[in-house]
C-alpha cells in the first residue's frame, strides 16, 4: 500500500470538501432558481443527461433557474457523497432525494424522488466544477398534497420562497 504524504492526503481532503459543497450550492441554486450561483458551477463545456436534457448543460441551467407556475416548491438533499479524485479531475456518485409540490389541473400533489448523480468534475481557475452530471432515477413517490402552510402552529412560520426573496439570501447574501 502507498503511503500518501501529508501534503496529498490535505490536498484530497480540501477537494473532497470543495466537492461537497459544489453539491450543496447546487441543491441551493435548484431551489432558489438562482441562475449566476447555477451558471457558476458548471464547466464552460459542461454536459448533463437529465431525462429531456442531454448534451450541453447551458440549456438545463436556463431552464432549472426559469419560473415554473406548476412548481410551487422544491427541496434538494444530497447525501452519500463517493469521490474519487485525481489532481484536478475527480469522479463522484452522490445521493440526492427532491421533494417538491407541483400543481396539476387545480389539484397539489407532493412528489418525491430518490435518485443519484453521477458526475465528473473538474478545476477550472482553481475552483471545483461540474464537467458531466448524469441523474439516475431510482424511485418516485405521489401523493396529494397534506401540506398546511397557513393554520394553526404553520402559519408562525417564515416561508420559503423559489427566488432570491427567500430569507436565506438575507444572511447569505447573492
Amino acid at each position: 500500500m502507498n503511503a500518501m504524504s501529508p501534503n496529498a492526503v490535505l490536498e484530497q481532503v480540501e477537494a473532497r470538501q470543495a466537492l461537497q459543497q459544489l453539491n450543496a450550492r447546487f441543491s441551493r441554486a435548484m431551489d432558489r432558481m438562482d441562475r449566476c450561483l447555477m451558471v457558476s458551477l458548471w464547466c464552460d463545456d459542461g454536459e448533463i443527461d437529465w431525462g429531456s436534457h442531454k448534451g450541453s448543460a447551458k440549456p438545463f441551467v436556463i431552464a432549472a433557474t426559469t419560473a415554473d407556475e406548476a412548481l410551487e416548491r422544491s427541496f434538494h438533499s444530497v447525501s452519500n457523497e463517493y469521490f474519487e479524485v485525481d489532481g484536478t479531475h475527480a469522479i463522484g456518485e452522490v445521493s440526492v432525494i427532491i421533494v417538491s409540490t407541483l400543481v396539476e389541473e387545480g389539484a397539489k400533489i407532493d412528489r418525491l424522488i430518490g435518485g443519484r448523480y453521477l458526475d465528473r468534475y473538474r478545476q477550472e481557475d482553481g475552483h471545483w466544477k461540474i464537467a458531466k452530471r448524469t441523474f439516475v432515477h431510482d424511485w418516485n413517490m405521489n401523493l396529494p398534497s397534506s401540506a398546511n402552510y397557513e393554520e394553526g402552529m404553520f402559519a408562525l412560520f417564515l416561508k420559503g420562497k423559489r427566488d432570491k426573496t427567500d430569507p436565506s439570501y438575507q444572511l447569505l447574501g447573492a
